[in-house]
């Protein structure tokens, strides 16, 4: 199993405990190391209130990383908090 399949089942064990987290991808080039290369963002709605005074909800950012391992041990702690044993 790799990185991503176990980050996989994480994301899905966390949503069925009820926290719903995002990952989304993007590319940039690296003139550094003559490459694309892949980041990672998580992200969660949480609410916020409006200028206005009403609520509404927003993606809120929790991690950016270009490291897929960071991204894994990112999930394993939110499953150790969710668990009581982190």
């Amino acid at each position: 199993m790799n990185i991503k399949q176990v980050t996989n089942k994480l994301q899905k064990a966390l949503i069925q405990r009820g926290h719903i987290y995002k990952i989304n991808t993007y590319q940039f080039y690296s003139e550094q190391q003559n490459r694309m290369i892949t980041g990672y963002r998580i992200t969660q709605k949480q609410p916020y209130r409006k200028k206005n005074g009403e609520m509404s909800v927003k993606d809120v950012e929790l991690l950016n990383s270009c490291s897929q391992v960071e991204v894994l041990k990112w999930f394993v702690e939110r499953w150790k908090e969710v668990n009581g044993n982190g």
